[in-house]
């Protein structure tokens, strides 16, 4: 092999891989909703949202960043002509970040640092960015001076700190709730006073019940002098801390900070207006139905546990507020419009607030409430792939959210896809009492197709929360419709959260089923009826042996496919962590190996559920993944299917390339495959006669060949 040749080999090589599936986010795929296209569809769904600013492209323009409690999931946005515009590239730069997280600059760099929870505390960031955005641990628990020793400054997991500069003295200071009872303690940084800069995190426990005011159950006791209430007892407040949120600011230009309290388990905020000063604070008054009362505006009514953030939306140099709830394993929280927007139109320091939108940024994406679990499938036969998409369900006050099915049709073309909600309970689903022992409709509807009945059309099936599986029969009609055929189908139950799909296990020519469920185990259905009567009463636990997260949680939520991709075959499972999980399948009787296919590295959120097709004809693998915020994310990558299914007659594919041992050629055309050196020797020839023909390669030595076929030639490589 001469020096241009082997240059040519591994220049070539490095861009292939035979192991691995190269995943690249694609947000280019347009959505529409009532003939409005979305802005930013694929960011994945907002449910708990924390709202903060910072410089992500460094232009000196702060941008955006979003911290869904909902999955742990963080987002970016660049703030470009005063919009925020979806940027996932920039979550790289950001370190982990666990139940909350807060951006200021403590250092007065004029770069805002990251706040974020840490093991009953917190845990700092400084922002070093210079070139790109960049962010070095200044201290994984920040301590306080408590006299007798520094201990950590106690932040439950469930609750937001206050994290300002309270005392006006240059250098940021904290407010949070104690780990006892429902006082505020006050953390005030001395930096300014040891150091004459703020460039330093040094706490001194203040004040044991910051205002002299006391939180009970959304209530307040105020005039708590010397942290005694004399209304309570020592019996009856020094409880257990049970939830709040604190944004510290001046409302009413004084020159002193006020505060806006949530509660948990309830559904407004409380301002507490500070009669006191920067040195002394004295909560006066509580406004129960904040903002109406004080700004006469829409009081905040969003179930439950509403959180509010203060940063300027429009870029006018005058904060807004943002609400959202702080609420990630409560049930009965909003999570469709669960991103109130109040517009600031008086000064950072005087507010006048109005409600702008009760869906900011959740307006512009896919946004299915809670949970989404995608499954591909050709609702109108036009030879293009459409997504029906099921959820846990939308917020409904007072009630059991309401579970549906979502269909989006595909109304592109064979090469560029797009798509439209035209349905947001498609087939009338959360109408249907499929929980037949209560009497009403099941939670968590989760879809997969695939023809049971051998009518050739695709049936569907539907898991649900209570480990359910419920068979529907299409009619034939198309577009497709489908009519409740057998509700507890076969009287399957596998536990709780049942996902199911539809699969040929083990290549009898009958579709069996394969289900997850909420431990993490897979079940795996063999089909003992006919190809015109599906039969599921057997059934095999521990499918390979697999188990989603068994040595991290007990809780996995497995939701298994089963792909062929270059050749070989794979279980690809969504988990409650949100990491996708892939393991080798080489005998449906033994174990499956576990993986790194590629799909390693993405995360958007928790909960995930994923499916996989060619949606552009390119005969490579395209990913959907949804999760616990009920949006979606799309990706696209350099893996082969081996779905030939309309394959055009000059379409040559051959696959794995590089390959080890055999290759495949894929073609409608039949006719002879040879197979040359690099000096023009022809090294072997085959006959093609089916759409895919094998060939072993084991005996050809490694190197470089050029393989002919309907007058076309293409490069090989024998590894």
């Amino acid at each position: 092999m001469n020096r241009l040749l082997t240059l040519t080999f591994f220049s070539i090589f490095t861009t292939y891989s035979f192991a691995q599936i190269s995943v690249n986010r694609d947000t280019s795929v347009d959505v529409y909703e009532s003939n409005t296209k979305y802005k930013s569809p694929w960011v994945g769904g907002m449910n708990s949202i924390q709202f903060n600013e910072i410089d992500l492209n460094l232009d000196g323009v702060n941008d955006l960043i979003t911290f869904d409690r909902s999955g742990n999931k963080l987002n970016t946005f660049i703030k470009k002509n005063n919009e925020y515009i979806f940027a996932p590239k920039f979550r790289k730069n950001f370190p982990k970040i666990k139940d909350w997280c807060l951006t200021a600059d403590y250092n007065c760099d004029g770069k805002l640092d990251l706040f974020t929870y840490s093991t009953g505390g917190i845990a700092v960031y400084l922002n070093v960015s210079s070139t790109d955005l960049e962010f070095s641990l200044e201290t994984s628990l920040l301590l306080s001076n408590y006299g007798s020793s520094n201990l950590n400054i106690f932040v439950s997991p469930v609750d937001i700190p206050a994290i300002t500069d309270v005392d006006y003295d240059g250098d940021l200071d904290i407010l949070t709730f104690s780990i006892l009872g429902g006082f505020i303690e006050y953390h005030r940084n001395l930096s300014i006073e040891q150091n004459g800069n703020c460039d330093s995190l040094i706490f001194n426990f203040e004040d044991a019940c910051w205002g002299d005011c006391y939180e009970g159950l959304n209530s307040y006791v105020l005039n708590c002098t010397n942290c005694q209430c004399a209304p309570l007892t020592n019996q009856n407040f020094k409880q257990p801390h049970a939830g709040s949120t604190i944004l510290a600011i001046d409302i009413d230009n004084d020159n002193d900070k006020d505060l806006i309290l949530g509660d948990i388990l309830y559904n407004n905020l409380n301002l507490l207006i500070n009669g006191g000063n920067n040195q002394n604070a004295l909560i006066t008054s509580v406004d129960s139905i904040f903002p109406k009362n004080y700004l006469s505006t829409s009081q905040v009514d969003l179930p439950m546990f509403p959180a509010a953030f203060y940063i300027d939306v429009n870029n006018d140099n005058i904060k807004d507020l943002v609400v959202s709830p702080n609420s990630t394993t409560l049930s009965g929280t909003e999570n469709k419009q669960s991103s109130w927007l109040y517009i600031n139109s008086g000064t950072n320091t005087q507010l006048d607030l109005s409600l702008s939108t009760k869906d900011f940024l959740q307006s512009e994406m896919i946004d299915l409430g809670d949970g989404s679990y995608p499954s591909f499938f050709d609702y109108n036969l036009d030879g293009l792939m459409d997504l029906v998409v099921g959820n846990y369900g939308y917020h409904n006050t007072g009630n059991d959210p309401t579970s549906s099915l979502a269909l989006f049709e595909n109304i592109g073309t064979n090469s560029n896809p797009s798509f439209n909600l035209v349905d947001r309970n498609w087939q009338n689903i959360s109408s249907i009492n499929l929980n037949i022992n209560l009497v009403k409709p099941a939670l968590n509807l989760y879809p997969c197709f695939g023809d049971l009945d051998g009518d050739n059309d695709k049936d569907m099936i539907i898991g649900d929360a209570d480990g359910k599986l419920h068979f529907f029969e299409n009619d034939g009609n198309v577009p497709a419709n489908f009519s409740l055929s057998s509700p507890n189908f076969f009287q399957i139950d596998i536990g709780s959260f049942a996902t199911p799909f539809i699969y040929d296990v083990n290549k009898d020519g009958l579709n069996d089923l394969i289900v997850g469920e909420q431990i993490g185990t897979i079940n795996y259905f063999p089909n003992r009826g006919t190809i015109n009567s599906a039969i599921f009463d057997t059934i095999m636990e521990n499918f390979g042996n697999v188990d989603i997260e068994d040595s991290v949680i007990s809780t996995g939520y497995s939701s298994p496919k089963i792909i062929d991709i270059n050749n070989e075959r794979y279980l690809v499972s969504g988990s409650f962590s949100g990491n996708l999980y892939a393991f080798e399948i080489n005998s449906i009787d033994s174990s499956f190996a576990p993986i790194d296919i590629g799909l390693n590295n993405l995360w958007d959120g928790s909960i995930t559920a994923v499916d996989f097709t060619d949606l552009n004809n390119d005969f490579k693998l395209d990913v959907i993944v949804g999760n616990k915020s009920g949006g979606l994310t799309y990706y696209n990558s350099d893996s082969l299917l081996t779905n030939t299914n309309n394959l055009l007659n000059n379409e040559l594919i051959l696959y794995p390339n590089p390959t080890k041992n055999n290759i495949t050629i894929v073609s409608n055309l039949s006719g002879n495959v040879e197979l040359y050196n690099t000096h023009g020797k022809l090294i072997l020839k085959k006959t093609k006669s089916s759409d895919k023909l094998r060939i072993s390669l084991k005996n050809i030595s490694n190197g470089i060949y050029y393989l002919k076929f309907n007058n076309k030639t293409n490069l090989v490589i024998k590894l």
